[in-house]
């Protein structure tokens, strides 16, 4: 982190290995780093899985100033990096933070060698924003306990990954003064997300990021996803990002990594594997 650059916040990492090919993970609104934290497990030795907590969530602080424009959270990416002293970088990334590493990757395409977008378009219709909002208010209360919220979960994602729902529920919560659990997100993020006045610009400037892109992306789009159409997927793949390929998760909701884990991770592996450096990836 600059610390001359005032909008800088001191963002949580995890960085478990410390060496090998580094491997960004950005999760998307209301989430955590935890989400990814099976996948990056079961990624190869030459791997080095990094995850981030996006400023206003997780582990790491809220924007006192409200900063949380996607472009807040793309110069955030280049921090991370920065901080830990890469250049370079595959980026996977969900959602919110899907659409951050696509404005980090075409504005400093040296810093990005791949993009995997997860479930992540550029059509930022007030209708598909205010489902992941309203889902994202429904959780935004206090809990009894861990286990009451972890239950919440399981209605909210029937087909996901018991261990990947049984992480976040264990991190993504702080304890009250007086006993009961709230998320650590921090309400403002919200408000960001749903504010409607620019979003045409928005959307006209994510589709000419994707257009600008040098790098290889693979994007892994929930087969049932309410938020990426499938129109829109084909357009980005096929008209729009210069080198792309797209891979659909049938029974995949939005939270794909979270629905369809292991489906994800072997994309993710064979995306993978077509780089010269990752000789030594495998099945």
């Amino acid at each position: 982190m600059s610390p001359s650059d005032p909008r800088a916040l001191p963002l949580a990492v995890s960085d478990p290995r410390k060496s090998g090919i580094p491997v960004l993970f950005v999760h998307g609104i209301a989430h955590n780093r935890s989400v990814w934290e099976k996948l990056a497990e079961g990624l190869p030795d030459a791997v080095r899985p990094i995850s981030v907590d996006l400023r206003g969530h997780g582990e790491s602080p809220w924007s006192i100033e409200r900063d949380y424009d996607l472009r807040d959270y793309a110069l955030d990416l280049s921090r991370v990096l920065d901080d830990l002293g890469i250049e370079c970088a595959h980026v996977v990334a969900h959602s919110l933070g899907g659409n951050a590493a696509t404005l980090f990757a075409s504005a400093a395409p040296g810093r990005v060698r791949s993009l995997v977008l997860v479930d992540t378009g550029p059509v930022l219709d007030i209708g598909g924003v205010a489902h992941v909002a309203d889902e994202v208010e429904s959780v935004l209360r206090s809990y009894i306990s861990i286990a009451e919220y972890r239950r919440r979960l399981s209605l909210m994602h029937p087909i996901g990954d018991p261990e990947i729902l049984d992480r976040l529920a264990a991190t993504i919560l702080v304890e009250r003064l007086d006993g009961r659990f709230e998320l650590t997100l921090d309400p403002a993020v919200l408000g960001s997300a749903t504010e409607g006045a620019n979003l045409a610009a928005l959307e006209r400037e994510l589709w000419a990021a994707l257009a600008s892109l040098s790098c290889p992306v693979l994007l892994a789009r929930g087969g049932i996803s309410a938020i990426l159409d499938e129109k829109v997927a084909r357009e980005m793949v096929d008209e729009v990002i210069p080198d792309a390929r797209l891979v659909t998760l049938p029974e995949a909701g939005h939270s794909v990594m979270i629905d369809a884990a292991a489906g994800l991770a072997a994309a993710l592996r064979e995306f993978l594997s077509l780089d010269p450096a990752f000789d030594t990836i495998s099945g």
